[in-house]
């Protein structure tokens, strides 16, 4: 588990990496890939707070 972060949904993004050993190697690509798409976003929200 992740150290919490002072953004939520830089939490939420983290907490979908928890679990990933458990998963077949195919399945990898696309939980980063889910989880590269959130920190975007939530790097792009920074400016508007």
């Amino acid at each position: 588990m992740s150290q919490p972060t002072p953004s939520s949904a830089v939490d939420a993004a983290l907490a979908r990496l928890d679990g990933l050993d458990d998963r077949p190697v195919g399945e990898h690509v696309e939980v980063f890939d889910a989880v590269h798409r959130s920190l975007q976003d939530a790097l792009a929200t920074l400016d508007e707070a």
